[in-house]
């Protein structure tokens, strides 16, 4: 009888502790996936800003000109103009953070553009290196012909100058994270194309073809 009731102990004690376990487990897994649905992202409000637009359409202006092969080794004549040409390709961006306030890691929450072009197709996102927090400025930006045209927001700008939206960091590097997206996505509209490894290959077993031919012995020729 004793011996019974110590198994059966036994027992008990291995449930609640693999219980325990499998909670253990379950529960942060349930957090990880529930949090970007229950708090996603913040979007964008719909409180028009045309303080906020002007001062993009300059962000985006000195990114366009401040192009130099000094900044960028390689850069053709062209990249200014091919950079306005992406600019007009453009409908809208939505500026936001990567993660909901309520997710883990917020260290790797960082300013994201989302790019709708004139045709609806949509790239990818465009990760800035700075991060994003309940304090940064999100926006969506209406273009036409290249230009922003429209900005919205939920209104937080309204509480500083002109002259300190500039400065904000989302802002004054927004022309130079948007021109260098399309840097990579289309390396041939700013750079020489490089010389083919292919033929440069070719032509150093080309040439030591010719050498076996003309010495096929080992010794040195």
């Amino acid at each position: 009888m004793a011996k019974r009731e110590q198994a059966l102990g036994e027992k008990q004690i291995l449930g609640i502790t693999l219980g325990g376990m499998v909670l253990a487990a379950v529960i942060p897994l349930t957090y990880l996936a529930l949090t970007p649905r229950l708090a996603p992202p913040a979007e964008p409000g719909d409180i028009p800003s045309p303080t906020l637009a002007k001062v993009l359409n300059e962000s985006i202006d000195k990114a366009v000109v401040d192009q130099s092969p000094e900044k960028w080794p390689g850069l053709i004549p062209e990249a200014e103009a091919n950079s306005r040409l992406f600019l007009r390709e453009l409908a809208q961006v939505v500026a936001r953070c990567s993660k909901g306030r309520l997710e883990p890691n917020q260290k790797y929450n960082r300013m994201t553009y989302f790019l709708v072009r004139a045709d609806g197709t949509r790239p990818e996102p465009i990760t800035s290196r700075r991060g994003c927090g309940e304090d940064s400025l999100i926006f969506r930006l209406t273009f036409k012909d290249g230009r922003i045209t429209e900005a919205f927001t939920d209104g937080r700008e309204r509480q500083y100058a002109v002259d300190h939206v500039r400065t904000l960091v989302h802002v004054r590097e927004f022309g130079d994270h948007l021109i260098s997206a399309d840097k990579q996505l289309h390396p041939e509209r700013y750079f020489r194309a490089p010389p083919p490894r292919l033929f440069h290959g070719m032509s150093r077993r080309t040439g030591n073809e010719h050498h076996a031919r003309s010495c096929p012995s080992r010794q040195n020729c």
